[in-house]
């Protein structure tokens, strides 16, 4: 079977596209629709030269005309900042006072604990809201978030932290655990759980990691990155081997349970429990 000329400009066209795909840089697509420019010039049966002629046009029409557009917006890979570029200009909480005396502090960013120092040289406390300014090798210079930040921070008063609530939606339900009610929270296999002091466990919406930046500080710690603690319902806490320490729950359903809390924490958490 003999194949027309302008049969074989299609054939290659649908070659370079087919390439454009296991190499997406626009060349491949470009030659290929220089040889579909060309396969015009073969259907009016015009002379090689002027196929020629026409692939060219159609190549160069490709990468000056279509390419520069198609880059911009089909093959636009959105940016994921990441290390350094990542961390700046996010709002971390105070775990570890940051103490420009001492060179002491520590902030939780997403879960994750960072060495942290004042850039503005002052003392920040602990669970203040911080923003990161700069980083320097594994610490975080960070100044206060500000007022904007500090909205849904710590409730005034013992009544509002006990009028809070979850919201939790079933189906086509939306009820509320109250904070007042709450036992701990949990996550496992990325999914946020809380649970109640009566032993019932939900499905909350929002990750530890979000929940840990507006929960009150005063009643709600992040032991680890599986658990957040409410104050009340520790029994008594000891230190382990390593720096860690072992809180014991209250019982709940008659069931004890043990939580360990990391080294990097460990301050934090005598802090915070200790604090009335």
């Amino acid at each position: 079977m003999e194949f027309e000329v302008w049969q074989l400009w299609v054939v290659a066209a649908i070659v370079f596209v087919l390439l454009e795909i296991f190499i997406p840089s626009f060349v491949m697509l470009s030659i290929g629709l220089g040889c579909i420019f060309a396969t015009f010039g073969a259907l009016m049966h015009g002379p090689v030269a002027l196929q020629v002629s026409f692939f060219i046009i159609g190549t160069l029409t490709g990468f000056l005309g279509v390419k520069p557009f198609m880059v911009k917006y089909a093959y636009q890979k959105k940016s994921i900042q990441t290390n350094a570029s990542g961390l700046i200009g996010r709002i971390g909480r105070v775990v570890e006072e940051i103490n420009p005396e001492t060179g002491t502090g520590c902030v939780a960013i997403d879960g994750d604990l960072w060495s942290a120092r004042s850039e503005s040289d002052s003392f920040i406390p602990l669970s203040e809201k911080v923003k990161v300014i700069r980083l320097d090798s594994i610490i975080v210079y960070v100044d206060p978030a500000g007022e904007a930040h500090r909205k849904t921070e710590i409730p005034k008063n013992i009544g509002e932290v006990n009028s809070a609530k979850f919201l939790v939606r079933i189906g086509n339900r939306t009820i509320y655990v109250r904070y007042e009610d709450t036992f701990y929270l949990y996550s496992k296999n990325k999914i946020t759980h809380v649970v109640t002091t009566e032993g019932k466990k939900f499905v909350l919406d929002d990750s530890l990691d979000k929940l840990e930046q507006t929960l009150p500080a005063e009643v709600f710690f992040r032991a680890n990155r599986q658990y957040i603690l409410k104050k009340d319902i520790i029994s008594e806490y000891k230190s382990t081997e390593n720096g860690k320490i072992e809180v014991q729950l209250k019982p709940l359903g008659g069931v004890t349970k043990s939580i360990s809390v990391s080294r990097l924490k460990a301050h934090a958490f005598r802090q915070w429990i200790n604090h009335s």
